[in-house]
């Protein structure tokens, strides 16, 4: 198990592989390297200066400071999340697709409405 200073040394090399997706074009992965490592940086209630050195600082500055770019660039992070949502490879897409080599993290039962709306049968979903 890894303590906190080993979690935050893990979210320095997420920066790092997330450009190396990015460059690569896995939109995906570069995606989902962020979320993570955004998700654990705040489970982690990481320190203001930290945040604003992974992430940028625009929520963490006042107006009169420069907007400075963090080890995810914003622009990076915009265009491979919206890369995903065009190759289908976003978390609804993922989370409501029968996928069997997932197992249980997957809806099996579920049904198509239309205008993104789904219809799941509850009592046929395995736990």
């Amino acid at each position: 198990m890894l303590t906190e200073p080993e979690i935050v040394d893990k979210l320095y090399e997420y920066a790092e592989q997330f450009k190396i997706s990015y460059m690569n074009k896995e939109w995906d992965r570069a995606k989902f390297l962020y979320f993570r490592a955004h998700t654990v940086a705040v489970f982690l209630e990481m320190p203001e200066d930290k945040l604003s050195e992974l992430f940028g600082n625009r929520p963490y500055k006042e107006e009169w400071e420069p907007l400075e770019p963090g080890l995810f660039p914003e622009d990076m992070v915009e265009r491979a999340s919206w890369e995903c949502v065009r190759i289908h490879k976003t978390f609804d897409e993922l989370h409501l697709r029968p996928k069997d080599k997932y197992g249980y993290a997957y809806v099996e039962d579920w049904r198509d409405l239309g205008g993104g709306v789904v219809q799941i049968r509850l009592e046929d979903m395995k736990t």
